[in-house]
């Protein structure tokens, strides 16, 4: 599931409106790195055209490709902490860039968007651990199991925010594309 979609339903088209307004957009080529490994991230971005991987320290890459609609650099801009992965364009790259100290201001002189926009990356996060821990537990996937979740399925209790979400992610893309 593209991360978007989980963060666009905790946030109202207000919400969108402003990120519109306060991103600026960055281009990157196949083979641009976009996070290096160890580094301070404060920025967080939207992914809207183009493919990344993510690697690990050694190199593996981490989960599924990045696609239009996943957000990167979350876990760096939660924790204040160096960054886990490296983050390369695998195509070239269209990206919305969030720069901390913008949202910062932000979420002082608006707390109910903070709280919303913490929220959701919550649930991304959540959403991320929970596929990640689901496939070490089990060491595969059981495609007869009803109660399987699979990387990229929609849970059909969240088809109506998916489908909202979708649409406020639609409106975003043709305003910055």
């Amino acid at each position: 599931m593209r991360s978007s979609l989980i963060i666009f339903e905790y946030l109202d088209d207000d919400d969108i409106s402003w990120i519109h307004k306060a991103c600026r957009k960055k281009h990157l080529r196949a083979g641009e790195c976009l996070i290096e490994l160890g580094t301070l991230n404060k920025s967080i971005y939207l992914l809207l055209d183009g493919k990344c991987n993510a690697f690990a320290a050694d190199g593996k890459k981490l989960g599924d490709l990045l696609m239009a609609g996943d957000m990167i650099g979350e876990v760096s801009f939660v924790d204040g902490r160096r960054t886990t992965a490296r983050v390369v364009a695998q195509t070239d790259v269209v990206l919305a860039v969030l720069d901390h100290d913008v949202l910062s201001e932000h979420f002082e002189d608006e707390p109910a968007f903070a709280a919303r926009f913490f929220q959701a990356v919550a649930s991304v996060l959540a959403y991320r651990l929970r596929s990640n821990l689901q496939v070490r537990i089990t060491g595969d996937q059981d495609i007869m199991n009803p109660a399987q979740e699979f990387s990229g399925e929609i849970d059909t209790i969240d088809l109506e925010g998916t489908a909202r979400s979708g649409a406020r992610l639609a409106n975003l893309l043709d305003r910055l594309l």
